[in-house]
């Protein structure tokens, strides 16, 4: 028979990929899906890999070592979890489900079967320069590496960010926010700025507590690279090269500036 994880572990493997500062409750055990762990698991895994500092002095190489085995046993955990929770074995947390609400719930299904914009065909312009000497995320790479225009860099912006949930909507699952508040909040002529700065200015939420649902709300995105391969902008195989190109390009980056302290450049061809 399985043995079931215990809280403590699911918790602090939770606190290992989503950061330390997050509160892990039972509504957080209920809602967290495997996407949004592999999500976060990519992220830490690409910031801690070993690989990034082969340059650094071998006391700095041990400890990113050991880090990226706790990330990788952290994701580990979560697996089992989510198989363990799928089996029944977390029965209890399932019964603290609240429903999710009607009409947010109808407007993420409307939104996720639309189909995602077209680029647009009037601005085709181009990046003109080299690659810049600094740290990059695969669109920013794909744009100075002359693979994709301008617009369709901020189309492929615009539709991830799309993906995204409610961020009051997660509010309300996890029990940070009533459906009162919400209505408060999205009423408010009175305050100006986004959801999350009109909820703390009414006290509703706290400055961590928007932060958090923030980066839980990043962590649900589809990838941005998946809008090139959707519109046939990019084939599958050739995306796996170019991330493969931009990891090697930050480890440079990475390892220039272990070494040399030099500040970052950019390269004008």
């Amino acid at each position: 028979m399985t043995t079931r994880l215990t809280e403590t572990q699911v918790a602090e493997a939770c606190k290992t990929l989503f950061g330390s500062d997050i509160i892990v409750r039972r509504s957080f055990l209920l809602y967290i899906q495997p996407s949004g762990a592999k999500s976060a698991y990519r992220r830490k895994a690409k910031e801690t890999h070993p690989d990034l500092f082969s340059g650094a002095d071998p006391l700095q190489q041990k400890k990113q070592a050991m880090l990226f085995i706790e990330i990788l046993k952290a994701y580990d955990v979560l697996n089992a979890f989510f198989k363990q929770r799928d089996e029944g074995l977390w029965k209890e947390v399932k019964k603290a489900a609240a429903p999710r609400p009607q009409r947010t719930t109808a407007r993420r299904a409307e939104a996720a079967h639309k189909p995602p914009p077209r680029p647009s065909e009037k601005d085709t312009q181009f990046w003109g320069g080299g690659v810049p000497f600094r740290p990059l995320e695969i669109g920013r790479y794909l744009y100075y590496s002359k693979r994709i225009s301008y617009q369709a860099l901020i189309d492929a912006l615009v539709w991830q960010r799309s993906q995204r949930p409610i961020i009051g909507d997660i509010a309300l699952r996890w029990g940070w926010l009533t459906a009162g508040g919400i209505d408060q909040i999205t009423q408010s002529s009175g305050l100006s700025g986004r959801f999350g700065e009109k909820a703390m200015g009414l006290g509703l939420l706290s400055p961590f507590q928007v932060k958090t649902l923030l980066f839980f709300q990043r962590s649900q995105q589809e990838r941005l690279g998946q809008y090139f391969v959707v519109h046939q902008l990019l084939s599958k195989d050739n995306l796996e090269r170019f991330v493969a190109d931009l990891q090697e390009h930050n480890a440079r980056v990475v390892a220039r500036f272990m070494r040399t302290g030099e500040p970052e450049q950019t390269a004008n061809a």
